[in-house]
């Protein structure tokens, strides 16, 4: 970006709905497409649910600064053509600090207005969080869920920081009480506190002010964004108040994800943040491509993809809509919803994938992940990674069918079906990065990357 309690009693509701909806022919795309907020934490702790207990991947976008940087009717047409992609969430910090230009600016938004009088948290400027209403209502009316940083604090005192030092904990609370009991009737939104800065030097400030929120609203999931390298769960993580866990990191994906979710209980963790495409780093839509694989595959309950400029949308920012890496995000989405993404668990030792994975942890390496149930595989090969050797003795039944899944153009390419006995080769029909897909053909799934059963 910027640069540098599980809730309720219905674990056992919710997975019957799930395994229902499956099994009444509702492919997991066609359950999945339209939301009921708010999101809760699922029955087995590892990813998210709606209202009706239906499995939630998070599959994001981070126009940061959407609500500052672009008029209602640009927000809107942002929302909407994100919608359109498959997108089901979006980043915002509200208030935010950076100008169309992504400069730390503290400039005003597009009307003029600021989020604050003289910088008191107490005394909010009703102009500016009008404004911010209509996009929250628009997002929800569009079912899309908004993960709301309402602070930022920013790497480089590029956010508020100093606001929330200025203010101290009472009025960070009182800011917090404010916000509960303004936004608690809209049901899309997940607190995000924090923002590419550990709470150090503000950690009472912090802890005030979603304490402010959480006493006056408690439907909405609260989380954290803190700096690269980081977990949310690293700060406030055995106080109780945050309720799903978040990845962020430079480096290796996988590696982040694996660490980040060892946590005891279980709770969700996702990716909040890795390389944007086309920003800092040099990181192009073919390097993007692979993080939303490595990261649900090494565990994750979803990913947030990034692009310059259109995390502050900037210059530019209708025709970044249509980038390589939007397309490629929307490929990876129809894949996961196309098979039971929220059982699978990664094959962490190669009890599956026993040969040719490498590193699996790593960027050069092989990701899989099988379903509990053991019916399913997904394997990420990355380029160079040709040939890998799975144990077909592992599956619970068979015979089993097979697909490679092409993340540059979203087809599958069948395989063909083969028994449940002793190992196989799977080779790579051509260059560039695949992803391995068998399933045990009673459960008559289609293609990978198809909605159809």
């Amino acid at each position: 970006m910027k640069l540098v309690r599980p809730r309720g009693g219905t674990a056992v509701a919710q997975a019957v709905v799930a395994t229902c909806l499956v099994a009444l022919g509702a492919s997991p795309i066609q359950a999945a497409t339209r939301p009921e907020f708010p999101l809760r934490v699922g029955p087995t702790g590892r990813y998210l649910v709606d209202s009706k207990g239906v499995p939630f991947l998070i599959h994001g976008d981070t126009p940061w600064s959407l609500t500052h940087n672009l008029t209602y009717e640009e927000a809107v047409r942002y929302m909407k053509t994100r919608r359109d992609q498959g997108f089901n969430t979006l980043m915002v910090s509200v208030p935010d600090a950076y100008d169309a230009e992504g400069n730390k600016a503290y400039s005003p938004d597009r009307s003029g207005q600021q989020p604050f009088v003289d910088d008191d948290l107490t005394q909010p400027n009703e102009a500016y969080w009008a404004h911010a209403d209509r996009v929250f209502k628009a997002a929800e009316r569009l079912s899309l869920l908004l993960l709301v940083t309402p602070a930022y604090l920013g790497a480089d005192h590029d956010g508020y920081v100093d606001v929330l030092k200025k203010n101290g904990p009472v009025r960070c609370r009182a800011y917090g009480l404010w916000l509960g009991s303004r936004y608690r009737g809209l049901k899309n939104l997940l607190w995000v506190h924090g923002g590419d800065r550990n709470p150090y030097d503000v950690r009472d400030e912090v802890r005030a002010l979603a304490q402010g929120i959480r006493e006056v609203d408690d439907q909405h999931l609260h989380t954290a964004h803190w700096a690269n390298g980081t977990a949310a769960f690293d700060y406030f993580g055995d106080e109780g108040w945050l309720d799903l866990n978040s990845s962020y990191t430079y480096g290796p994906v996988a590696w982040r994800i694996l660490a980040d979710r060892d946590r005891v209980p279980p709770r969700p963790t996702f990716l909040i943040e890795t390389h944007y495409e086309d920003d800092f780093g040099g990181k192009t839509a073919d390097d993007v491509r692979a993080y939303p694989y490595r990261a649900v595959l090494a565990g994750a309950a979803g990913h947030l993809f990034g692009n310059r400029p259109l995390w502050f949308c900037g210059t530019g920012w209708e025709k970044a809509l249509g980038s390589p890496g939007a397309g490629y995000m929307a490929h990876a989405l129809a894949l996961f919803r196309s098979r039971p993404w929220y059982e699978l668990e990664p094959d962490r030792t190669h009890q599956f994938v026993v040969e040719g994975h490498w590193e699996s942890g790593s960027d050069e390496g092989v990701q899989a992940a099988v379903t509990r149930r053991h019916d399913t595989l997904i394997a990420y090969l990355p380029r160079g990674r040709r040939t890998v050797l799975v144990d077909l003795e592992r599956f619970s039944h068979g015979p089993l069918q097979g697909h490679w899944f092409n993340p540059r153009t979203g087809e599958a390419t069948p395989i063909g079906s083969f028994g449940r006995s002793g190992t196989q080769a799977f080779t790579q029909p051509a260059d560039g990065d695949w992803v391995l897909v068998l399933d045990e053909e009673a459960r008559h799934y289609g293609p990978p990357g198809q909605s159809g059963r």
